[in-house]
């Protein structure tokens, strides 16, 4: 009955109908009427998973086609086309950001960071060549492109350009839309845009307003509807949802993400009774332990349905709306239009914000930001609707419960930021006051009830968290501060009322947390400290905007000073009723009596800050107190300094050690009071007030207020020095002196700061990067880390960097941050180190001091660090200079260098003179400049002379600062070179400036000031080292004795014992009597004899025994790790992911699957080794289950960490000794037997070998029996000459004469190993019986082989001579392990295997075998191996056998003939497959090329494939030479460290010229170079193998034109994916990446394979699968299919590089993209333009193809433990 309405509908009519009555007021009633009916229908399987695309297409079909017929009244398509012909070029772009998408913020030209361009408006705007910074959206923005507010110069991108310069911003362009499309449209917004507003808002759940409510009762169909929230987890709401409506786990994780994701979900259906009962469920499951219960609610089906109607009819109309300009006004003109309540549908919209779930706000704001955000007009008004409503916006938004990102208060950045109407709304709607008392209101419950300051909980309530975003608000209306000709009357009004209430939020800080010293026990607990220096750095860039907009006009600053002086004055922090009287040398002041030491205290003091802040700007306006046009209020100056000075005194204190037991909040305090996060509105501004203070007091007063505040009124007394009973404080005292003295340096020379020193904002930060690279050479982030930002988040550095500064790159040499550049200060600026620059920490301030000392060291330079020549002071700020010449101070000056020229002071420290020093330099630095200048006020040079008598003090014996300093230059307490040498500085600067002032001082006494220290000093210093080196020749001509005499006594002993000159061979490679006159040959008649190999000695790295490595002796192993990868994979997605069936016989042609073997070639003893892992697992064992925990090493997996190295292993390698064939083979040749005959006995032992069954029907390969035939059978069939030389071919493996064999213990660990082999090669449970173990034992031996050849061909690395130790010794070991692996189990086993291999290659010895494989389908490598290993046991006489290690194969007859024939096989795959797009330069004259070519067309004729073009000679040349390469390489690596034989010259060397590598490798196989002629005349069974070969159905088949190979020759070196160079590209590639199982839904953490490029969703619970019955992620997954455990991927959005292996274990290294300095930024922290650094991604590709990312992560693992709780098979 459902569909019944449906199958009438009739568009047309219907449209016709709406047409003919929507001017009679009929249009709302048939709309509704049409929705009552049909909107059921459409979404009636809404949340049953049905098809969304049959959903899309009803709807457009019954309900959006209908009303765009209605609008356009005719074809949709061609009206809304015309419309937009008639549309302005638009010069907003205002392109709406997905989540994820790159933007870019222009760094010079960008108003604020907020504005920001899309990708394709950057790439093609002037700011592409500017310093910009590239982030990613989180969605919801739009660009800035064409917003004149927005950006400085580089308003429009090239494609939004103006075409004219006059552009008609004025036309209205609704006038361009018809008039009775007007009104259609009008009837139609208001019609539905009414419709979403109501459905949307709808509070009622069980029925429908009265309009859409069906005819009669409504079915009992109900949905139980899931809410999001912020509040509970993923697990709590999976775990509920599994209780409550007994779902599946992997359904509750379905319904999670959909909540999570959508902000609602249906989690069960039926009658209300069932849903209300699943309702109760969820509530109770999900309020324990106090938690606030999800939200629920049981819904009726059609409301439901009406609802997504309504989420669906936004996207339309914002899709309409877009369709013309014309629409888009009228839509914005229509939905700000007030309604019946007096409100217009947006405002409704916005109020009801909070009601709405998560999808319906996310629609509805971007309805907003399409609709009139868009428009300039409208945006005005909704501006002033949302700064209405703002403190109610935010009450609600405090009270919800989803994030800030989906609420309607994240608009504020949208409306706030642009200039124009910020500045409107702050003059004419009182922004920041509105802002401001909505943040004070939420300030109300965090009030101390006693004294009305702010008081925050260890735990801050979330409410306040939120309300805190008005601090961010504060900030975007700030941003649009006036120029000084911009201020209005009314303007100013507002913003001094905004001001004031910024003043009452300061006043609640002022004086919050204070601390007092505790004296007697530790503090109990340690205070909440955190909340407000957090509520600190969000106020920091406010009081900043706020300075500069009082700075920026007279009349207001003065006023805003006034304001915050009276403010400063109502704090209750000074009781200005104590005073104190105190005197030194007749200066006498009344201070505030305070006591640090014993009275509370606090470190937040904004408003006394924010005071000393304006105070900065007084003189950019010419204002002064005395100013008579000016109503300036004056503070005392004693009263400002208060606050300040008493936190530099509890901060010395605190250095003092005085406040230990205040425990870590206070030491917490400090180090973020000094921090360059917090320092600059702290710190910096306290040091500024106390200038404040010292440029409004005489100098005396200021000295003695600072000196009383230290608590030195004692230590200031000449009699202090005197010894006394009082030695518990002293050290203390001293300290405290030092810490004063440095207030003193920090006051007098800090000029640094905009409005106190005569400089520039580019001088202040020259500065601070000087001083930063005086401590060391920075990267860029290093530096940039270490300045303060401005409010738009910048720090000036790239201004001036270059100034004072060079950037040296560092090379890549060492890995991927090898690459990272660094800054290094140019050497003329070393003269503006100051050593007690203020924003040094005390680490930074000694590392400085050392570096430059040492650099001067290194000069030859005195190594003295005089102050360097500040910059003046402003006018304002000069008096400051006089403390240096007033009465205290030169008494302080003489009162320190009077202890120091003393024989002994107890008060005294080295510290104290330097900083004296340090003032004096300073003073003599103003004398100069006074003198220079002509200002005779300042004289400190008078008073440092003792020629003036201004004090009545009487000095003894006429001593003044001059005869002082003369008197220490000497002295013992100087026991530091550069202290000695600051002294000289001073007394030598002294002499210079008195003769300046023409003071009687001779020229010669200045440049012999520094002499007679200097020549004393060099003096004492030649004597040390010439009594330094006669002690040094002496004891080493008495060592040389004892060495003679030892080696004399012990001659035996060093006849055996290697030394430098004498080396010992520890390489069994390393071989004697080795005739080097001849070519190297590994095979056959001509093979080279290797002689007797020498001893190979090896040393346990456990137990440090050194042994020789043969039978007799303990055996030894190697630490492996053996993996399954896919790194040399022709075919991805293809892995072998479980081997229960798989025959590892055959492996695959392209690589699918391989077992690689590493090792970091650590050598110990068996039972070393075995005692080393048994104490791991029984450690392991003994830890209680719920103590254990990840791992970088899996005990479960037989996973351990070399004792040495910590390399990543899992399995031992036995190293066996080398014992190589001795005697060659009969040089006559008497027993040479021919290529043909050889291969027709083999042919002969493989058909009499196979038995198959009589009934023909059992044909199958598992049927058939392999019973090795006896050679005595197989040589009665061969003529009696061929079959002597035949069986000889086998003599040798009778031998019995071997090396004694193997002993048991080197058995079991062979078999360990090959275990392990089978174990992790094929992911199965070790199984003794089963017969693939000894297969995986060669492949793994093949496949390491493949892998270490492709490792040298792609670095262009010879094949011998250049291989790591870790690459021969792993190689050496595998090989020998394969090839006597067969002495260790049945040799029946390995004859079985045997004939199989031969049985592929015959295939006429099973007539009825049905099988698909063909010469195409297997790697001949691998096949190789496994035959060479194989075949010596192929005639075998097991009755006799008892101790043949010769059993190896010998490089013999055999060998050659078997490779003659394999590689012949390898010749047919390289013609089949043969490609002209891999031929190389043409060659003239080419014989072997025709034979190639005859051979081309007889296989390619006999497999029956049609070939059009025949390739020339010269190509299949040329193409086979280099196909055959890889092969031929692998196989030479085969036999030389199977046989011993060393390798060419040639091929050890790096070469330009490899031409001739093919004919070199050729030789040294013993092989023809030739290719031809290696099948030619072969005889007659060659020519039919060949001919069966080339005709299986199979090789046709692939050589079809519809198949694709995998392979091609010569195999290509498999790469990581190529990246693009620019990471901007990559961002927006993955920006329109969606979840493959959401509908369209955008990736949270898009992750790039770049094995193969796919893009996976990452850390996710959408797209977690079940893989072997655990629940993994999309990577984990990827990671088995694509790399058999292992993965390497970029997460985009965080540029980063995840390594995975295994299920459990992965780490996080730097990605490949790096800045302009070399600097990798993940996170995208920085945002600086990021390029792919190729030198970076060819070490990701290095450790990639080197198997070497299990490694990478355990050793990660192990230096970062944090990584430990990372739940990676999640990613």
């Amino acid at each position: 009955m459902a569909l019944h309405p449906a199958s009438e509908f009739n568009r047309p009519s219907l449209v016709q109908e709406w047409l003919s009555r929507y001017q009679k007021g009929y249009f709302v009633t048939l709309l509704k009427q049409h929705w009552r009916e049909y909107v059921p229908i459409v979404f009636q399987s809404f949340d049953s998973h049905d098809d969304p695309a049959k959903e899309e297409r009803l709807a457009n079909k019954f309900l959006f086609k209908p009303l765009e017929y209605f609008l356009c009244n005719g074809d949709p398509e061609s009206v809304f086309q015309q419309l937009k012909e008639r549309d302005l070029p638009s010069q907003l772009c205002g392109h709406v950001f997905k989540n994820g998408e790159p933007t870019y913020s222009c760094r010079e030209c960008a108003t604020d960071p907020t504005c920001v361009l899309c990708m394709e408006c950057f790439q093609t705007s002037v700011h592409k060549k500017h310093r910009y910074r590239m982030s990613t959206s989180g969605g919801g923005g739009y660009c800035d492109c064409g917003d004149s507010e927005a950006w400085k110069t580089g308003v429009f991108c090239g494609k939004h350009e103006p075409k004219t310069m006059e552009v008609e911003d004025d036309k209205n362009p609704m006038e361009m839309l018809p008039d009775d499309l007007t009104d259609r449209a009008s009837a139609l917004f208001m019609a539905t845009l009414r419709y979403t507003v109501e459905m949307l808002t709808w509070e009622h759940s069980d029925h429908l307003p009265d309009s859409l409510q069906p005819e009669g009762e409504l079915s009992n169909n109900y949905v139980c509807m899931l809410f999001n929230d912020e509040v509970h987890t993923y697990e709590q709401v999976i775990n509920a949802l599994q209780k409550s409506v007994n779902c599946s786990h992997k359904e509750a994780v379905d319904f999670a993400t959909t909540v999570d994701r959508e902000g609602r979900a249906s989690v069960t259906s039926g009658n209300f009774k069932d849903c209300e009962k699943a309702r109760n469920h969820i509530e109770k499951n999900t309020s324990r332990h106090g938690h606030k219960a999800l939200k629920v609610q049981v819904m009726h089906i059609t409301v439901v349905a009406h609802q997504q109607f309504a989420l669906r009819m936004i996207q339309w109309l914002q899709t309409i709306i877009a369709r013309s300009d014309g629409l888009r006004r009228l839509f914005c003109l229509l939905s700000m239009q007030q309604q019946e309540n007096e409100q217009s549908l947006m405002e409704v919209l916005l109020l009801a914000d909070t009601q709405l779930w998560k999808t319906a706000r996310v629609q509805s704001h971007q309805l907003m930001m399409a609709g009139v955000l868009m428009d300039q007009e409208c945006k005005k008004k909704f501006s002033i609707i949302f700064t209405k409503h703002y403190t109610n916006l935010m009450k609600a938004f405090c009270m919800d419960d989803h994030d800030h990102d989906v609420s309607i208060a994240s608009l504020s950045v949208q409306i706030f930021t642009v200039i124009s109407l910020a500045r409107t709304l702050v003059a004419e709607h009182n922004l920041l006051s509105v802002i401001i008392q909505t943040f004070l209101q939420a300030c109300e419950e965090k009030k101390n009830t006693k004294d009305g300051k702010l008081m925050f909980e260890r735990n801050t309530s979330p409410t306040f968290k939120r309300a805190c975003f008005s601090l961010h608000d504060l900030k975007y209306a700030l941003i649009c501060k006036p120029g000084p000709t911009e201020w209005t009357d009314q303007l100013r009004t507002s913003f001094l009322e905004g001001f004031s209430c910024f003043l009452e939020l300061l006043k609640l800080i002022e004086g919050m947390d204070t601390v007092k010293r505790q004296i007697g026990q530790h503090l109990e607990f340690e205070p909440e400290w955190e909340g407000a220096f957090n509520l600190q750095l969000k106020l920091e860039d406010n009081i900043v905007l706020f300075l500069e907009w009082c700075g920026s006009d007279r009349q207001v600053l003065i006023e805003s000073y006034n304001k915050a002086v009276e403010v400063f004055g109502s704090c209750k922090d000074i009781d200005r009723s104590k005073k104190f009287c105190y005197s030194v040398t007749n200066a006498n002041v009344d201070c505030i009596r305070f006591d640090v030491g014993s009275e509370p205290i606090s470190i937040h003091l904004p408003v006394t800050r924010i005071l000393a802040g304006l105070h900065t700007y007084l003189g950019q306006h010419g204002l002064c107190f005395e100013s008579p046009d000016c109503s300036l209020v004056r503070p005392d100056p004693v009263e400002l300094i208060e606050l300040p000075l008493r936190v530099q005194v509890m901060v010395a204190q605190s250095n003092a050690n005085m406040w230990r037991r205040n425990g870590y909040a206070l030491i917490n305090q400090i180090f973020f009071y000094h921090n360059v996060k917090c320092r600059k509105e702290m710190y910096d501004r306290d040091i500024v007030m106390l200038q404040v203070g010292a440029s409004m007091c005489p100098g005396n007063d200021f000295i003695l207020h600072l000196l009383y505040k230290f608590g030195l009124i004692n230590w200031v007394r000449e009699e202090y020095d005197v010894p006394s009973g009082q030695e518990d404080s002293l050290r203390q005292t001293i300290l405290l002196a030092e810490e004063f003295l440095n207030l003193l340096v920090v006051i007098l020379s800090e000029r640094y700061m905009q409005g106190v020193g005569e400089v520039t904002r580019a001088d202040i930060v020259k500065r601070e990067v000087i001083h930063q690279l005086c401590i060391s050479p920075l990267a860029h982030s290093e530096l940039a880390k270490a300045l303060p930002e401005d409010t738009n988040h910048e720090t000036g550095l790239e201004d001036v960097v270059k100034d004072v500064a060079n950037f040296k790159k560092a090379s890549m040499a060492k890995g991927p941050q090898g690459g990272k550049g660094k800054y290094e200060l140019k050497p003329e600026f070393y003269s503006s180190y100051n050593p007690y620059f203020y924003h040094y920490t005390k680490g930074d301030k000694s590392k400085s001091e050392e570096a430059q000392v040492k650099r001067k060291k290194e000069s030859n330079e005195s190594q003295a660090l005089p102050p360097p020549v500040p910059p003046k002071f402003t006018p304002q700020f000069a008096p400051i200079v006089n403390l240096l010449q007033s009465d205290v101070m030169i008494y302080l000056m003489e009162l320190i260098l009077g202890r120091a020229a003393a024989t002994r002071s107890r008060s005294l420290s080295e510290t104290q003179l330097e900083r004296v020093l340090y003032l004096i330099g300073l003073a003599l630095h103003e004398q100069r400049r006074a003198i220079t200048d002509g200002v005779d006020s300042f004289d400190f040079l008078s008073k440092a002379c003792g020629q003036t008598k201004d004090s009545t003090k009487v000095r003894k014996d006429g001593k003044c600062i001059q005869t002082l300093l003369d008197s220490i230059v000497n002295s013992h307490i100087v026991t530091h070179d550069s202290i000695r040498d600051l002294v000289t500085w001073t007394i030598k600067t002294l002499t210079e400036v008195r003769h300046m002032k023409n003071e009687p001082v001779s020229c010669e006494a200045i440049g012999s000031v520094t002499s007679p220290r200097d020549k004393q000093v060099e003096m004492a210093r030649k004597k040390q080292a010439m009594a330094a080196e006669k002690r040094r020749q002496k004891i080493m001509a008495k060592m040389s004795q004892m060495q003679k005499n030892f080696i004399q006594e012990n001659a035996e002993l060093f006849d055996n014992t290697s030394t430098e000159l004498f080396p010992r061979n520890g390489s069994d490679m390393d071989l004697s009597e080795v005739d080097n006159s001849t070519f190297p040959i590994a095979l056959g008649m001509k093979r080279t004899s290797v002689g007797q190999t020498s001893s190979q000695l090896g040393t346990c790295i456990l137990c440090q025994e050194e042994q020789e490595i043969n039978f007799t002796n303990k055996p030894m192993v190697l630490t492996a790790f053996i993996q399954k990868s896919t790194v040399l994979s022709l075919s991805r997605g293809t892995a072998i992911l479980h081997g229960e069936e798989h025959d590892p016989l055959w492996m695959r042609s392209d690589l699918n699957t391989g077992s690689h073997t590493s090792s970091c070639g650590h050598m110990m003893h068996a039972d070393c080794w075995q005692g080393y892992f048994d104490a791991i697992v029984n450690r392991e064992r003994r830890r209680p289950l719920r103590f254990r925990h990840n791992y970088s090493y899996d005990i479960e997996k037989n996973e351990f960490l070399c004792p040495l190295c910590e390399c990543i292993s899992n399995s031992v390698i036995p190293v066996l000794p080398a014992v190589f064939p001795t005697q060659n083979i009969a040089g006559d040749g008497s027993s040479y037997l021919h290529f043909r005959d050889w291969l027709d006995g083999i042919h002969k032992t493989v058909v009499n070998s196979v038995k198959e069954p009589d009934d023909v029907g059992k044909g199958e390969d598992s049927s058939i029996i392999y019973q090795p035939c006896p050679l005595t059978t197989i040589t009665k069939l061969m003529a009696e000459s061929v079959a002597s030389k035949f069986q000889s071919l086998w003599s040798y493996v009778q031998d019995p004469s071997g090396s004694g064999g193997l002993s048991i213990e080197m058995k079991d660990m062979l078999k360990k190993f090959s275990l392990d082999a089978f174990s992790f090669g094929l992911d199965l449970r070790p199984n003794d019986d089963d017969v693939r173990v000894v297969i995986m034992v060669w492949n793994t031996c093949a496949f390491t082989i493949q892998s270490i050849e492709q490792i040298l061909r792609d670095e262009n690395k010879p094949l011998f001579g250049q291989m790591s130790s870790r690459q021969s010794d792993c190689l050496k070991s595998v090989v020998k392990v394969a090839a006597s692996y067969s002495q260790v189990i049945n040799p029946d086993l390995v004859k079985q295997h045997c004939i199989r291999l031969l049985s592929f290659l015959f295939p006429d010895c099973i007539k009825n075998k049905k099988t698909d494989l063909s010469i195409l389908d297997v790697d001949m490598f691998h096949y190789v191996v496994a035959m060479v290993m194989a075949l010596p046991s192929l005639h075998i006489d097991t009755s006799g056998i008892n101790q043949n290690y010769s059993q190896l194969p010998s490089g013999g007859m055999n060998d050659q003939h078997t490779l003659h024939l394999l590689i012949g096989v390898h010749l047919l795959q390289i013609l089949l497959l043969f490609d002209e797009e891999n031929c190389g330069m043409e060659v003239d004259g080419d014989y072997e090329g025709e034979a190639l070519l005859i051979l081309y067309n007889k296989v390619h004729s006999l497999a029956n494939i049609q070939n059009e073009t025949p390739p020339l000679p010269w190509q299949l040349s040329v193409h086979v030479r280099k196909a055959m390469m890889p092969f031929l390489r692998c196989t030479a690596l085969l036999f030389h460290y199977l046989t011993g034989v060393p390798g060419p010259s040639e091929l050890s060397e790096s070469r330009a010229d490899t031409r001739d590598d093919f004919d070199l490798l050729c030789k040294y196989l013993g092989l023809n170079s030739h290719m031809s002629r290696l099948l030619d005349n072969q005889g007659e069974l060659m020519d039919n193998l060949i001919t069966r070969w080339c005709k299986n159905t199979s090789v046709k088949d692939k050589m079809s034109a519809s198949y694709q190979p995998h392979v091609q020759y010569p195999i290509r070196i498999n790469k990581l994916i190529p990246l693009p160079e620019d990471y901007s590209e990559l961002i927006n590639k993955v920006s329109t990446f969606t979840c493959p199982k959401s509908e369209g839904e955008d990736s949270r953490a898009p992750t790039m394979c770049l094995v193969c490029g796919q893009m996976l969703c990452s850390q996710s619970y959408c797209c977690q699968t079940e893989f072997d019955g655990v629940t993994v992620g999309a990577a984990t997954e990827h990671a088995f299919k694509c790399g058999a455990g292992s993965g390497i991927f970029l997460r985009v959005r965080e540029c980063q590089i995840l390594l995975l292996a295994g299920r459990t274990k992965g780490c996080f290294v730097p990605p490949p993209y790096v800045d302009a300095y070399g600097e990798t930024d993940q996170g995208l922290r920085r945002g600086n333009p990021l390029h792919l650094c190729e030198e970076s991604y060819a070490h990701l590709q290095k450790l990639w193809m080197s198997h070497a990312i299990p490694e990478t992560i355990a050793h990660n693992l192990e230096s970062n433990s944090t990584l430990l709780t990372i739940d990676w098979q999640h990613l």
